[in-house]
Formats: C-alpha cells, structure tokens, sequence
C-alpha cells in the first residue's frame, strides 16, 4: 500500500477578506521522530495570493504549514488505538462558509489489528492549531518540540492582505526572516482533535475497510442528523447514522448495508442532493443509488420506528419519505430512541363505553402459542399480567372485557410464549374509556337563573312552534312557514325589495283560494250525502 498520499484539496474563506482565503490540503505522509518511522495523516493549508519569496523560497510557498490530524480511541492506561491512515475527507457545510464540517475516514497500518474509523473536525479547532505555536526539532534525538523563540513580523502563515498590513500586497513583500523562518518551521506543535474526542464510527475485525465518505444533512421529526454513506474495498456502501444521546455519549446505528458490486473494488461516491440520489463508481462501473429506500423496512408501524432511519416516517398505512414540509401530521419517527411505543403513535387505540363490553382481538399464527395478556396503567411504566375472572374472560380469539370499570383503560400488549422460553409481542393497543358524563351531551345549568329563564322560554318557544306544524291541516302547513318566516324576516328599508304589502296582498290570495277550494269540497259532501239519503228511501 502507498504510504504517502494526497486525499483531497478545499478552498475555504478564512475572513470576509477574500485576500485571506487559503487552500487547504489533506494528506498522509512518511514522519521521522529520531529513529522512529510512521504514517501520519496531515492538513496542511497555503494562502490562494502565495506567489512565492523575492529571494528566498522563488516560485515556492511561502506561506505554507501543516499539522496532524488524529484519530483515535482512548485507551483504558492512556495508550490510545490510532487510525493514522487518511482515506477520504468530506466538507459538509453549515449556515457559516468559513466553518464547514470536516468529517474524515481513517484505517490502521498494522498488520495485527485492522480496522477504520470516521472521525468529525471542526475548522475552528484546525484554525486554532494554525494560530497556535510552531514545532521545532531540538537535543540529540530530534524530537519534535514546542517552538519557544521569537517569532518574525507578520506571523509565518499570514495571507498578503490589508486586515493585517496594507504595505504589505503580495508574498514577495515579505521580510527575509519570515521566509527563512517558515522554511524551517512548516510544522505546527499542536495536532487537530477530533469534536467528540473519538470517532463516530468504528469498523474493525470485518474483511473489508472504509475507503470514501459522503455525508447528508437530514431534517427528522425530532431533530437535525447528518448520515453518512461510506464506501468499502469490497464493493459495498454503507449507511450510518451517529445519535447523540441525552447525556451526550454517541450511537453508532448502521442502517443499512448495501453490496452495489459483486467484485472486489473500491468504491467511489457523490451525492446529488436536488435527485437525492447517490452514484457510486468502480472499475465495474456505475451504480445509482436512492438515498432513501423506505419500503425495506416492511408495512408495519414498528418495523418503520425501529429502523430509525432519518430519511422514512410512518404516514398512518406505509413506510416512506419523510417530508420536513409536509402538512401531514400522522407522520411518526423516533430517531433517537428507536422505540415505537415510547409514545402512543404506533399503538392501535380501541375506545370502549362504560358499562359496555368490549373485546380486544389478538390470533397467534402459530397453534402452539400461548397468550398471555399484559396491562400498562396510564402514568406508570410496569406491566402487570391481566387477571381473568368472570368479568374478564380470555378466549382463543382475545379478551373479552364485561361491563367497562374505568379502571379498564390503559396500555394492552397481547404476548405469544413458545418452545418454553420464547416470548414476542402479537399486539399492542390502547383502550380508552368513554364515560356516561362524556355520551350526555347536554349543555351544563348556568349559574345565572335569568339565563336559564331565557334559555327555557326558548325552547318551549320552539316547542310551541313545533307542535303548531305538527296538529296543522296538510292544506295550510305551507301557509304556515310562510308566516314563520314573515315573523323572523328582519324589517328592509322602504324602497328596497318586497314589502311586507306584497307579501300581504299574496298571502290573501293563498287564503281565498283555500277558502274557495274548502267549499267546494264542503257542497260536494252535502251533495253525496243527499244523494245516500235518496237512495236509502
């Protein structure tokens, strides 16, 4: 394996004068301390206006410096476990552009211990160890040293710019000193940490090694999480998320492992946010692959929690994208935790009336099982076994609960035991109560007898009313909501409409129409009647 090697160049603003802006480098190389050879990994940086020194350093950096870059665990005596092989480094950007994320893939260079590592950087913290002091070799055995001299104006490192010195414009400007010190000194004393103290991911003791990185910013139900794709020598990417807990220690939870070529290769990744696809390359070829692949974890709501992955949420039916703008509030996630019933969105609920029966339903697939039913009281974190007695009754289909206590309601979880010692969860569900006082929908008597005087003479009012329709001949029931709505008719302004004269002259017409049609009927009554007597004699 080559032991010197440059992995990735950034432009990267330093302040909000683009005179400043420099280049930075990463890269591992070959380190000589005394008669100790090793790989380390660096990041190096160098002014974009460097146009090399007058008379020293000529068409060379004069600006150049380089620090290490560590990833490591700590160890339980102090001796910590290194991955001092850089593999790839990746720039996510935050609201800031001078301070975007570095996350960085390590492996070992032993030949007993192999593994990698993912390891986070701030660029605050690479930018104070460039602020920091200079490195010098010093004693018999060249070890590396702080150094402790005195340090030439302006401070080796610095851009040509008018933030620091207007007369100096370009590196040719510099003093002799600087350029003969940084000549000497290009390597700073303090190495670059990484944000959490340790890596994010580890990976050891597999047969392959993480060789690329992309990472994706992902907006989830209860918060913000960078995921990270990863590519392996052996043909496959790797999905991972790094969850902060509360007590700030982190979980690695790889969500997904996929074999994208069936030869051994290494891998090469980018991202397309706006098609939020990934694009894997090889000596094989070329692989397009979704960033989100939702319906992999199954139909079910718990399968969904459980796979905790940022990008899917339960929508009420499937697994699928979750959407941060979506105006759809069924969508569920619990990314954190991971529990599908820390909250009630993955519980079916079951609503049951007092004194009433109810019936909760749980079917083992299998015939061997044996059910056992569990309860969780609202408030409390213990499940205690259901008592089955007369009111109580398991049968072969679920539990049958008589007449509804409120007592009754509560978490239900339906647990299936087979082979002696193998237990798992059929069903979980909420039963809640509707009490009496909860069906009477009757509004409750106001303290104000006046107002309930009023109330009561409305409603015999509309009593009154109704029964008036109701006794009313068929004949004149039109008449009547006639008149109803001459009486609640608000009063227009003369001129404007019809008069309540119109409505008059038209309601006696109605009336005098009825009048005329009932005697008509009237005499044609006498008349059959006359005609039956008749006949009679």
């Amino acid at each position: 394996q080559q032991m010197e090697k440059f992995i990735a160049a950034h432009p990267i603003a330093d302040t909000y004068n683009p005179d400043d802006d420099k280049i930075y480098f990463f890269f591992r190389e070959v380190s000589w301390e005394g008669n100790d050879k090793s790989i380390v990994s660096r990041v190096a940086r160098v002014c974009k206006n460097d146009v090399g020194g007058l008379r020293s350093l000529t068409n060379k950096w004069t600006t150049f410096l380089k620090t290490r870059l560590v990833c490591s665990i700590p160890g339980p005596d102090g001796v910590d476990t290194h991955f001092n092989e850089l593999q790839d480094v990746f720039l996510l950007p935050t609201r800031d552009d001078k301070n975007p994320k570095v996350y960085a893939v390590f492996t070992t260079s032993s030949s007993v211990f192999r593994g990698s590592a993912v390891c986070v950087y701030s660029m605050m913290d690479i930018r104070a160890a460039f602020n920091g002091p200079y490195a010098h070799k010093e004693g018999p055995d060249h070890r590396w040293v702080e150094y402790e001299g005195r340090i030439p104006y302006p401070r080796p490192g610095t851009c040509p710019s008018k933030t620091y010195d207007p007369r100096i414009k370009t590196t040719k400007d510099f003093p002799d000193e600087v350029v003969s010190f940084i000549r000497f000194h290009p390597l700073m004393y303090r190495s670059v940490h990484p944000l959490t103290g340790r890596p994010v991911f580890t990976r050891v003791r597999v047969d392959y090694t993480l060789t690329q990185i992309v990472v994706d910013r992902v907006m989830a139900e209860d918060g913000q999480y960078e995921v990270m794709f990863l590519g392996t020598d052996a043909g496959s990417i790797l999905k991972v998320v790094s969850i902060t807990q509360e007590n700030w220690s982190t979980e690695e939870v790889v969500l997904e492992e996929l074999q994208v070529f069936q030869v051994l290769c290494t891998t090469q990744l980018h991202k397309h946010k706006h098609l939020q696809q990934l694009y894997v390359g090889s000596s094989e070829g070329l692989a397009q692959v979704s960033l989100s692949r939702c319906h992999l974890y199954g139909q079910a709501c718990a399968e969904c929690c459980l796979a905790r992955d940022p990008y899917c949420a339960w929508d009420g039916n499937t697994c699928s994208r979750y959407i941060p703008a979506s105006k759809r509030r069924a969508r569920r996630q619990d990314i954190k935790h991971g529990d599908p019933f820390s909250t009630s969105f993955c519980l079916k609920v079951l609503y049951g009336v007092q004194s009433n029966s109810t019936f909760l339903e749980c079917i083992p697939k299998s015939q061997q099982a044996r059910i056992r039913w569990y309860k969780q009281r609202p408030g409390s974190e213990r499940l205690e076994e259901v008592r089955l007695d007369d009111r109580v009754v398991h049968t072969a289909r679920g539990l049958l609960i008589r007449s509804l206590h409120p007592s009754d309601a509560g978490a239900y979880v339906c647990m299936a035991q087979e082979h002696s010692d193998f237990t798992h969860t059929l069903l979980r569900l909420t039963l809640q109560l509707v009490t009496h006082g909860q069906l009477d929908g009757r509004p409750k008597p106001s303290e104000d007898p006046a107002v309930e005087l009023r109330h009561g003479a409305e409603s015999r009012q509309r009593y009154k009313d109704y029964l008036r329709a109701m006794s009313a001949p068929v004949g004149t029931l039109e008449e009547y909501c006639d008149s109803l709505w001459l009486e609640k008719r608000p009063s227009r302004v003369r001129g404007k409409g019809l008069g309540v004269g119109k409505w008059k002259h038209i309601q006696d017409m109605k009336k005098s129409r009825n009048r005329r049609h009932h005697r008509e009927r009237k005499d044609n009554v006498e008349k059959q009647e006359r005609a039956v007597r008749t006949a009679e004699e």
